[in-house]
């Protein structure tokens, strides 16, 4: 279970976003909804005809007190709409090592925004803070590209019920299955476990080259395909399934890894894509690396992403 959900907003529409998802998960979860925004003071003005750049006090002291008021009409429309117990928070310094800073203080456990804003505060600031915090967080990022509808206040719908997590057969990428099992809780919900390889990788592996007719290279494949899902796949989606979750599992033959997954997620309507943004292995297997880094820019649906190693408890 989450205790405390963290939604970076930038003061835009868009932004605000990630609410539509956040909202929802914290009231399956009870958890306490973070709203932090942190300010940086404007860059120093060069005077006409050059001099030394000055700081205007007047305009920080201006941006800071419009961010604050910002944040606190937001904090009240959303008490208004939900019996979440809301924080705002106010920091003020570099924003991706405040944020950082700041989740291990709080104690977070989920991050929740938008990938990319541009809002009233005239630059570009979730875009660049996605990025860098999926590098640097040490808990997982619940991303949102574009809008999304979301479940009544209070309502016991929960917001995610069939999850695409693609796997590589390292134990690094199966954190993303771990991470998906929190997110959902109790809830009834259905996994999709997936593996993905080049048709190219299957016919060496199986024939010791590339050759032989289309019927034995259909062969091959299905032979291959059979082989990944009994001996990976299906013993790891007998130990998840319970209940409350059902598993199924899918090897897909691909050319291109990311576009793979991306139709598999349209063939399972999946409503998210769990997965870890590094993984590890031969050449036969997932490089999930690059392949988290291309599903971000592209999928339609929400991405839960889990980055660098588990977080260990403070001392």
């Amino acid at each position: 279970m989450y205790g405390v959900i963290l939604v970076p907003v930038d003061g835009s529409p868009l932004g605000e976003r990630s609410l539509s998802l956040a909202i929802p998960v914290a009231e399956q979860h009870g958890a306490r909804l973070v709203l932090l925004h942190v300010h940086q003071p404007p860059p120093p003005i060069t005077a006409i005809g050059g001099g030394v750049p000055v700081r205007d006090p007047g305009l920080d002291h201006h941006l800071r007190n419009e961010r604050q008021k910002y944040l606190e009409r937001l904090t009240a429309r959303l008490r208004r709409e939900t019996a979440l117990a809301i924080e705002p928070v106010f920091r003020e310094g570099p924003v991706i090592p405040t944020i950082e800073s700041f989740i291990r203080e709080a104690g977070v456990d989920l991050i929740v925004m938008s990938t990319h804003g541009r809002g009233g505060f005239r630059r570009l600031w979730l875009g660049s803070v996605a990025d860098g915090l999926l590098r640097r967080a040490p808990v997982p990022l619940l991303l949102i590209r574009g809008g999304r509808g979301r479940s009544s206040p209070g309502s016991a719908a929960p917001p995610f019920s069939r999850i695409l997590v693609p796997l590589d057969g390292s134990p690094l990428a199966e954190r993303a299955v771990e991470e998906a099992q929190k997110l959902v809780g109790s809830s009834p919900a259905h996994l999709t476990l997936a593996h993905v390889v080049h048709p190219a990788l299957m016919l060496v592996s199986q024939l010791g080259g590339p050759r032989g007719g289309e019927q034995a290279q259909a062969q091959a494949q299905a032979q291959a395909q059979a082989q990944a899902r009994a001996w990976y796949l299906e013993p790891l989606a007998e130990r998840l399934r319970s209940e409350s979750l059902t598993v199924s599992t899918e090897v897909v033959v691909h050319t291109s890894v990311h576009r793979g997954l991306l139709d598999l997620a349209k063939h399972t309507d999946a409503d998210l894509i769990a997965i870890t943004s590094q993984g590890q292995g031969g050449v036969q297997r997932l490089l999930l690396g690059s392949v988290a880094d291309k599903l971000i820019r592209s999928a339609t649906s929400p991405m839960l992403v889990c980055s660098g190693p588990r977080p260990t408890a403070a001392a």
